[in-house]
Protein backbone atom coordinates (compact mmCIF):
# COMPACT_ATOMS: atom_id res chain seq x y z
CA UNK A 1 0.00 0.00 0.00
CA UNK A 2 2.79 2.74 0.82
CA UNK A 3 4.30 1.50 -2.08
CA UNK A 4 1.36 2.77 -4.44
CA UNK A 5 1.10 6.01 -2.69
CA UNK A 6 4.55 6.69 -3.06
CA UNK A 7 4.54 6.19 -6.97
CA UNK A 8 0.91 8.07 -6.85
CA UNK A 9 3.02 11.19 -5.42
CA UNK A 10 6.04 10.71 -7.56
CA UNK A 11 3.19 10.68 -10.72
CA UNK A 12 1.29 13.99 -8.98
CA UNK A 13 4.45 15.44 -8.93
CA UNK A 14 5.89 14.89 -12.07
CA UNK A 15 2.58 16.25 -14.10
CA UNK A 16 3.02 19.47 -11.97
CA UNK A 17 6.36 20.04 -12.92
CA UNK A 18 5.31 19.46 -16.78
CA UNK A 19 2.85 22.04 -15.82
CA UNK A 20 4.57 24.50 -13.64
CA UNK A 21 8.12 24.55 -15.57
CA UNK A 22 7.09 26.23 -18.77
CA UNK A 23 5.67 29.14 -16.77
CA UNK A 24 8.98 29.29 -14.45
CA UNK A 25 11.04 29.35 -17.78
CA UNK A 26 9.25 31.88 -19.51
CA UNK A 27 9.08 33.90 -16.03
CA UNK A 28 12.90 33.88 -16.02
CA UNK A 29 13.52 34.77 -20.21
CA UNK A 30 11.23 37.85 -19.86
CA UNK A 31 12.94 38.86 -16.32
CA UNK A 32 15.98 38.95 -18.24
CA UNK A 33 15.36 40.87 -21.38
CA UNK A 34 12.58 43.06 -20.10
CA UNK A 35 15.38 45.78 -18.98
CA UNK A 36 16.14 45.93 -22.56
CA UNK A 37 13.20 47.35 -24.33
CA UNK A 38 13.91 50.91 -21.85
CA UNK A 39 16.57 52.30 -23.96
CA UNK A 40 17.90 56.45 -23.62
CA UNK A 41 20.14 58.34 -24.54
CA UNK A 42 21.83 61.02 -22.46
CA UNK A 43 24.61 63.97 -23.04
CA UNK A 44 26.34 64.09 -19.57
CA UNK A 45 29.11 65.13 -18.01
CA UNK A 46 31.16 62.53 -16.22
CA UNK A 47 31.82 63.54 -12.28
CA UNK A 48 33.19 60.63 -10.52
CA UNK A 49 33.95 56.76 -11.35
CA UNK A 50 33.53 53.64 -8.66
CA UNK A 51 34.09 49.93 -8.94
CA UNK A 52 31.85 47.58 -6.86
CA UNK A 53 33.18 43.83 -6.34
CA UNK A 54 30.56 41.29 -5.62
CA UNK A 55 32.70 38.08 -5.30
CA UNK A 56 34.90 37.86 -7.75
CA UNK A 57 32.17 40.31 -10.14
CA UNK A 58 33.21 44.00 -11.09
CA UNK A 59 30.25 46.44 -11.48
CA UNK A 60 31.96 49.61 -12.78
CA UNK A 61 29.17 52.33 -11.35
CA UNK A 62 29.35 55.98 -13.33
CA UNK A 63 28.29 59.47 -11.83
CA UNK A 64 27.14 61.58 -14.19
CA UNK A 65 25.79 64.84 -14.15
CA UNK A 66 22.85 65.57 -16.57
CA UNK A 67 22.41 68.83 -18.69
CA UNK A 68 19.48 70.07 -16.39
CA UNK A 69 22.17 69.66 -13.61
CA UNK A 70 21.16 66.38 -11.84
CA UNK A 71 23.03 63.50 -10.80
CA UNK A 72 22.66 60.39 -11.86
CA UNK A 73 24.20 57.03 -11.83
CA UNK A 74 25.39 54.56 -14.54
CA UNK A 75 26.88 50.68 -14.57
CA UNK A 76 29.16 50.03 -17.14
CA UNK A 77 28.09 46.34 -16.90
CA UNK A 78 29.14 43.24 -19.98
CA UNK A 79 25.97 42.19 -21.09
CA UNK A 80 25.72 38.64 -23.16
CA UNK A 81 22.19 39.69 -24.99
CA UNK A 82 23.90 43.07 -26.36
CA UNK A 83 26.98 41.25 -26.99
CA UNK A 84 28.76 43.80 -25.28
CA UNK A 85 31.92 42.56 -23.74
CA UNK A 86 34.12 45.79 -23.20
CA UNK A 87 32.77 47.44 -19.94
CA UNK A 88 36.39 47.69 -18.71
CA UNK A 89 37.41 49.60 -21.57
CA UNK A 90 34.29 51.69 -21.57
CA UNK A 91 35.01 52.36 -17.77
CA UNK A 92 38.91 53.37 -18.75
CA UNK A 93 38.39 55.52 -21.77
CA UNK A 94 35.71 57.65 -19.39
CA UNK A 95 37.37 60.99 -18.46
CA UNK A 96 36.05 62.96 -15.50
CA UNK A 97 35.07 66.73 -16.41
CA UNK A 98 34.40 65.45 -19.96
CA UNK A 99 31.23 65.52 -21.62
CA UNK A 100 29.89 62.64 -23.73
CA UNK A 101 26.77 60.62 -25.38
CA UNK A 102 25.66 57.60 -23.52
CA UNK A 103 23.19 55.21 -24.84
CA UNK A 104 21.57 53.46 -22.18
CA UNK A 105 18.86 50.67 -21.29
CA UNK A 106 17.44 49.83 -18.11
CA UNK A 107 15.90 51.85 -15.30
CA UNK A 108 17.01 52.61 -11.97
CA UNK A 109 15.46 50.48 -8.94
CA UNK A 110 17.25 52.35 -5.97
CA UNK A 111 16.36 49.42 -3.40
CA UNK A 112 17.65 46.65 -5.40
CA UNK A 113 20.49 48.82 -6.52
CA UNK A 114 19.88 48.26 -10.29
CA UNK A 115 21.07 51.00 -12.30
CA UNK A 116 20.82 51.62 -16.36
CA UNK A 117 23.46 49.91 -18.39
CA UNK A 118 25.76 51.84 -20.71
CA UNK A 119 25.77 50.35 -24.24
CA UNK A 120 27.80 52.67 -26.36
CA UNK A 121 29.98 55.97 -25.45
CA UNK A 122 30.82 59.01 -28.03
CA UNK A 123 32.93 61.60 -26.60
CA UNK A 124 31.90 64.96 -27.48
CA UNK A 125 34.03 67.71 -29.26
CA UNK A 126 32.99 70.43 -26.07
CA UNK A 127 34.38 67.87 -23.88
CA UNK A 128 36.29 69.41 -20.86
CA UNK A 129 34.30 71.23 -18.36
CA UNK A 130 36.47 73.08 -15.46
CA UNK A 131 35.01 72.52 -12.44
CA UNK A 132 34.10 75.61 -10.27
CA UNK A 133 36.08 76.36 -6.94
CA UNK A 134 34.82 79.24 -5.00
CA UNK A 135 37.75 81.28 -4.33
CA UNK A 136 36.68 82.19 -1.23
CA UNK A 137 35.89 78.61 0.15
CA UNK A 138 39.64 78.68 1.90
Amino acid sequence: MKHNIFYRSIKKLKSSLKFILPFIILAAIIITLFPHFFRNTYTVTISNRQIKTHGNKKTYIIYAQLEDGSIKAFKDKNSLVEFKFNSEDIYRGLQIYRKYEIKTYGFRITFLSCYENIVNVKKLKDNFIYPYIDPNSH
